[in-house]
């Protein structure tokens, strides 16, 4: 959004850089009531982190506000949700969840001005849809590495993949299979299934049939656990074997024993960093279960106020302009780790370098991210996952 500037001057009399508007409008387009839950932390995340940045002055000399809208898991959804934040006058819209759901409303978001920020996209490809979307979430390519590292640690030759049959399944099985073969692993199966789908057992019997040593998912966790319930409970492939994507980390209602020892990567920060957050995520909605993406979507927020802190301004092309500055593209920047010690130098005139909860950011020319943290998780006897030990 374009708003009216407002002069000030400073105390020696020289005039300082007009600060464009206020206070900052951040939107937030997540799923509230879809997924099995997996966008309820986000939601949570969004709002700590409003709090953590008005608490710490707010940006451009006001308390930043919010509007958060459902988009739930439907594109025509989510399309009604975007034009509501933009009646709103949203200068930075947070989300979507879904890779594929952020493509089909990228347009009307930055159309209308607004910047688009996701802590939750993977999707190669979206790489370079558009100057004002960026992303705090690492890609699908990067993943795909970590976990053709681990197929190849744990001793396998082949593979198989089972992949969700949209813009982000289909993006992260290119980059599935360019892993594996960079590193050597045969690819015996690949098969897709449609998120409508309800019955995957053509999917399952190929793979079977395939023998393969690995089989790895790349699925919503909410489309996963008839899928885990066949592998390990019929078909006998174990924690040895089978292994998870980012999404496909979830909470589940199948027997707690079909889950245990499954792995999968997260990017996340170190365990006693994400502890600390959790509390505060848990505090504001106590029944939270899965925290993928949180500390990732935290930072889609904080790093859009410090943007806005650095370009004096809450019109979102200015503030996309200022995104790489303030995650570490100016050599020499001080590296900061919260909103407020970071808005402190910049209001010293220094160059800063925000590394979040989810660490590094440090946006490419395309606006993905080039540096990340990756955890390995794995679920306990009891059905939850935690950090590997």
């Amino acid at each position: 959004m374009i708003s009216l500037a407002a002069c000030s001057s400073s105390g020696d009399g020289g005039e300082e850089p007009a600060a464009t508007g206020g206070p900052l409008r951040i939107g937030a387009i997540l799923p509230h009531t879809a997924y099995a839950g997996a966008g309820e932390a986000l939601v949570s995340a969004v709002d700590v982190a409003i709090d953590d940045i008005n608490a710490a002055g707010g940006v451009l000399g006001a308390k930043a506000e919010l509007k958060q809208a459902d988009s739930t898991d439907n594109n025509d959804t989510a399309s009604q949700a975007v034009d509501s934040l933009v009646t709103w006058g949203a200068d930075v819209v947070i989300g979507a969840y879904g890779s594929g759901m952020s493509g089909a409303i990228v347009g009307k978001i930055t159309e209308s001005g607004a910047l688009q920020v996701s802590g939750s996209n993977t999707s190669s490809s979206l790489t370079g849809i558009n100057p004002l979307y960026f992303r705090t979430a690492p890609t699908d390519a990067l993943e795909a590495a970590k976990l053709a590292d681990l197929v190849v640690q744990d001793g396998h030759a082949t593979a198989a993949i089972i992949a969700q049959n949209d813009a982000w399944g289909q993006a992260f099985q290119e980059s599935m299979v360019s892993s594996f073969e960079a590193a050597g692993v045969e690819i015996v199966a690949q098969q897709q299934f449609n998120t409508t789908d309800t019955d995957y057992s053509a999917q399952i019997d190929a793979v079977v049939a395939a023998k393969p040593e690995s089989v790895v998912l790349l699925s919503y966790a909410s489309y996963s656990g008839s899928m885990i319930e066949s592998l390990v409970g019929t078909h006998g492939f174990t924690a040895k074997n089978l292994y998870l994507s980012n999404s496909t980390l979830g909470k589940y209602t199948i027997k707690p024993s079909l889950l245990t020892g499954l792995r999968g990567f997260l990017a996340g920060p170190d365990p006693a960093v994400e502890a600390e957050f959790e509390k505060k995520l848990l505090a504001k909605n106590a029944n939270l279960k899965s925290f993928a993406y949180a500390a990732s979507t935290y930072d889609a927020v904080v790093v859009s106020a410090l943007a806005a802190t650095a370009a004096k301004s809450a019109d979102g092309k200015a503030i996309g302009a200022k995104m790489s500055a303030v995650s570490g593209a100016t050599e020499g920047a001080t590296k900061c780790k919260t909103y407020q010690e970071c808005a402190d130098l910049l209001k010293q005139d220094k160059a800063i370098d925000y590394d979040g909860l989810s660490g590094g950011l440090k946006f490419a020319t395309n606006n993905d991210v080039t540096e990340t943290e990756y955890q390995l998780y794995v679920y306990d006897s009891a059905g939850t996952y935690a950090v590997a030990k």
